[in-house]
């Protein structure tokens, strides 16, 4: 199966093609920058034979993982990568006690990925993708805080 390992700065032209094929407003290199140097947040990485297919970033806030970005590159989507990384990411922090996101609403193929992974729609956030003229579905996986899990992210 894939490894996950942190993002790094050098991950980053790879990224931003992934980000920039998968978003209809991309996050900025910039902003990725910011999110490897957050002491609350993380960024993971599946590379296959030095090619990033996959990422995901977060943060760590009191008792909740929030998960900000997750894209897979085209040619690996529904392959596995985004449930792979998701799951790396809630069994590696088992003290926590909730999983949160935001979907965009048309977006059917992640609703059900995240449902899949045991998520609850929650609640909308009217016009969150405003670019888009689009609301973003709010999402939450509650966990059993505190269990115990062997992980190596």
């Amino acid at each position: 199966m894939w490894k996950v390992r942190k993002m790094t700065r050098s991950d980053l032209k790879q990224v931003m093609q992934i980000e920039n094929t998968s978003f209809v407003s991309p996050w900025s290199k910039k902003s990725f920058e910011s999110e490897l140097k957050k002491d609350f947040g993380f960024s993971y990485t599946i590379v296959e034979d030095r090619q990033v297919i996959a990422y995901i970033i977060g943060w760590l806030v009191a008792d909740e993982i929030h998960i900000a970005n997750l894209a897979v590159h085209p040619q690996w989507r529904r392959r596995g990568a985004a449930m792979f990384l998701m799951q790396k990411v809630i069994d590696g922090y088992p003290e926590f006690s909730w999983v949160r996101l935001e979907v965009r609403r048309s977006n059917l193929a992640a609703r059900n990925l995240y449902r899949q992974l045991g998520f609850k729609e929650v609640g909308i956030r009217k016009l969150y993708y405003v670019q888009e003229n689009e609301d973003a579905i709010l999402m939450t996986k509650y966990l059993p805080a505190g269990k115990k899990v062997e992980v190596n992210v």
